[in-house]
């Protein structure tokens, strides 16, 4: 019994070419996988039975909703292999969040040399995401993108121009248990908050609103830089929508791992019920979802199995 690598040709930017994919294995590696093509309406049951039989794990190239859909699937089935996510779509955040090489055939051979990593498993009103969720401006623009033809960056970049200028704050109200959170900061940042300290208590409006448990939306933006899959919490991350000035200046900080930026403010909590001022568009993962003005967030410590490569950072 071979081990399934369930690919969706729609997804991403490029088309898949799953012999591509197999030829620089070694044979005894390529002997272990097959690729099998796979979309909507997202039946993953044979799929991981068969990994199950082969002994797991459960091999999903494709893009953050793909590996969404397949998350959701495994967690209904009370997790029974680990799943391995090879990079496959316009975005790849919860790949480059785990450090796994965005070439997909470097990525199948690294992740089936690679190890189990017990992720936590956080869920918006009971629903599971692995990377992030949010709302505001971030879940307008995956909404508007959702409906737009192409997919990539440039896509993306267009759905965020549309919303950027008229896009409004939103209010928030808390319910939360709040983590005491001090991230790292170069000289500079350190003699800035010496003079003007960053608020430390939860944010009373935003204009964008992420809830992270890694570190980056995709495309290289870093929106929680301090997320930790395996903390048992959640680094939440509030965005000030950016002036002419600031898409130059500051914006540009969001793509580096270690940048700093007044545009972002921070903070980690265990669980949280947020009310908004009116009913707005979440996303999971990147994926849409239905509008709401409540939402509860909460997060299972260590319950999800991830297959993960050497470099990820955490074990």
């Amino acid at each position: 019994m071979k081990l399934p690598i369930l690919f969706n040709p729609t997804s991403g930017t490029s088309a898949k070419d799953p012999d591509a994919l197999l030829r620089p294995l070694p044979k005894e590696l390529r002997e272990r996988v097959e690729a099998i093509p796979f979309g909507p309406p997202w039946d993953f049951g044979p799929a991981i039975a068969q990994a199950t039989q082969a002994g797991g794990p459960l091999f999903v190239w494709g893009g953050d909703g793909t590996l969404h859909h397949a998350a959701k699937a495994l967690i209904e089935r009370g997790c029974p292999v680990p799943l391995a996510a090879i990079p496959g779509g316009s975005g790849n955040g919860l790949t480059r969040g785990l450090r796994t090489p965005l070439e997909p055939a470097g990525a199948l051979q690294r992740l089936l040399a690679g190890r189990e990593l017990r992720m936590d498993l956080p869920r918006l009103d009971g629903e599971p995401f692995l990377n992030l969720c949010g709302t505001g401006f971030e879940a307008a623009v995956a909404h508007r993108f959702h409906r737009l033809p192409g997919r990539g960056f440039r896509t993306y970049a267009q759905a965020c121009w549309q919303l950027w200028r008229t896009w409004p704050d939103t209010a928030l109200n808390w319910e939360a248990e709040p983590i005491p959170y001090n991230p790292p900061q170069g000289r500079i940042e350190r003699i800035k908050t010496a003079f003007h300290p960053s608020p430390t208590s939860l944010p009373a409006s935003a204009w964008s609103l992420c809830f992270a448990n890694l570190p980056q939306y995709g495309s290289g933006l870093w929106i929680a830089p301090g997320a930790d899959p395996t903390d048992g919490a959640l680094q939440w991350a509030a965005l000030a929508r950016p002036s002419w000035f600031d898409l130059l200046a500051k914006v540009p900080q969001l793509f580096r791992e270690g940048g700093h930026t007044p545009l972002r403010q921070e903070g980690r909590l265990c669980r949280a019920t947020l009310r908004l001022d009116r009913p707005l568009p979440w996303h999971l993962d990147g994926e849409p979802v239905a509008e709401r003005d409540r939402a509860e967030l909460s997060v299972e410590t260590r319950a999800f199995r991830m297959q993960v490569t050497g470099a990820c950072p955490w074990t």
